[in-house]
């Protein structure tokens, strides 16, 4: 799956007096231009238009979002781009745009459309939005698949919102379908992969490698049912099932391995942080963090706990993270996953809340990985300005607990993200 982008490049005819100046050579600068952002962005498909007049830009089929390069000022093009409510991304071709860009930037916000800007001599900040902009369509083109028993009729209403804001289709998939798979796993196909999660591990705790060989079935299951919907993600209200006796295992070991391999994996069936790890990955390349964070004004940390952390925290491609197999924390059942994250590394924490239309980020330095045995398994305490956080917390919106964290520095393109859906955004940190 790839994202479609429409590539407007909003020119003057040449003869007319104006910024960048008169004379100037418009088709040198878009080919320039257009060469430079297909070579940064190779894996998006984009469709290419230049205008000179509202009357000249035709939709194309298929494009979810707009990319306005603003090479000459005043022909009213990227108003009229904005104006098709698809996200649109506004670039400034610096002492060539300036004008325009500022004045429709600002237009657009206070009509409420779903715009965000760049101006930069930089071309890696542009690229950076730019590939926002493209997370922001994959997004949309997205299925993701949720595990639960609630009613047909309020999951409905839950899909028919998140299609709305977001564009996402969501497929609910009953308990049994997913048991059902798991019982066509047989232990000598899962048992590889239970073998390789316990060779690799620092050590296995608690749990029997007969429990290590369920979640391995678990993920075989898990897998299959992505494959069968043609699925991006998975997110499974693990605890109510497990607790209710209708899961056979904990999904836990199986997301990890999902989410090293560039899935969507969420817990709890929160289709909200499932959402902002799939935004995330696809804005990224690496995979989110959900975490119940804990705040300590003591170390000045916050800490982001849950049973489980993708262990290839800079994508599939890259180095894997040391980690121990443990039970579920709670309950001191099954299995689930202790992942020692890269101390040193910068934290980004975003959450987006799809019925209120908001987002909130805030970023950190990662300071250690606490070893308690209350709550969840994985602990990663970041440095942060938490007594900010905390004052911010679901102050603006109502983010719930759950935050989703990313190794890296990623502010700007998740706050671009947002913007781009036409989201508010609150920095809790600032």
């Amino acid at each position: 799956m790839k994202s479609k982008v429409g590539l407007v490049f909003s020119v003057m005819p040449r003869e007319v007096a104006t910024w960048p100046h008169k004379g100037f050579d418009y088709d040198a600068r878009v080919a320039y231009l257009s060469r430079a952002i297909r070579e940064s962005l190779p894996d998006v498909e984009w469709v290419e238009l230049v205008a000179k007049s509202p009357a000249e830009f035709k939709e194309p089929p298929g494009v979810g979002a707009y990319a306005v390069v603003i090479v000459g000022i005043w022909n009213g093009v990227p108003m009229r781009v904005a104006e098709t409510g698809k996200p649109t991304l506004l670039i400034d071709d610096l002492y060539g745009g300036s004008g325009e860009f500022l004045l429709t930037l600002a237009a657009a916000s206070k009509k409420s459309l779903k715009v965000a800007g760049v101006a930069s001599s930089n071309l890696s900040d542009v690229v950076k939005s730019l590939r926002a902009l493209a997370a922001v369509d994959m997004l949309a083109r997205s299925k993701l698949l949720v595990v639960t028993s609630v009613s047909g009729e309020a999951f409905e209403k839950s899909s028919k919102l998140v299609v709305e804001r977001v564009g996402t289709t969501l497929v609910q998939v009953k308990p049994e379908e997913l048991v059902a798979e798991y019982e066509r796993v047989s232990e000598s196909e899962a048992e590889p992969v239970a073998q390789r999660w316990i060779s690799r591990a620092l050590a296995v705790v608690e749990p029997s490698r007969s429990e290590i060989l369920k979640s391995a079935r678990m993920y075989i299951a898990m897998r299959r049912l992505l494959e069968k919907h043609g699925a991006q993600g998975i997110t499974i209200d693990c605890l109510g099932l497990f607790y209710g006796g209708k899961l056979p295992a904990y999904p836990c070991l199986g997301f990890v391995e999902l989410l090293n391999q560039g899935f969507v994996a969420a817990c709890e069936a929160d289709i909200d942080s499932a959402l902002t790890q799939m935004l995330i990955q696809y804005a990224t390349g690496r995979p989110g963090f959900i975490s119940d964070p804990v705040i300590d004004l003591g170390s000045r940390w916050i800490v982001y706990a849950h049973c489980l952390a993708a262990t290839r925290v800079y994508g599939p491609q890259g180095p894997e993270v040391p980690y121990k197999i443990r039970s579920h924390a709670e309950d001191r059942a099954g299995a689930s996953l202790q992942a020692y994250w890269p101390v040193g590394e910068p934290v980004t924490t975003f959450k987006l809340n799809v019925a209120e239309g908001a987002a909130a980020i805030h970023s950190g330095v990662i300071a250690a990985n606490v070893e308690e045995e209350k709550a969840c398994r994985t602990k990663v305490a970041t440095v942060s300005n938490v007594e900010r956080i905390l004052d911010n917390w679901n102050r603006a919106a109502n983010f719930g607990w759950h935050r989703v964290s990313v190794v890296g520095d990623f502010r700007r393109e998740l706050v671009t993200a947002a913007k781009l859906l036409g989201f508010r955004v609150f920095e809790e940190d600032r």
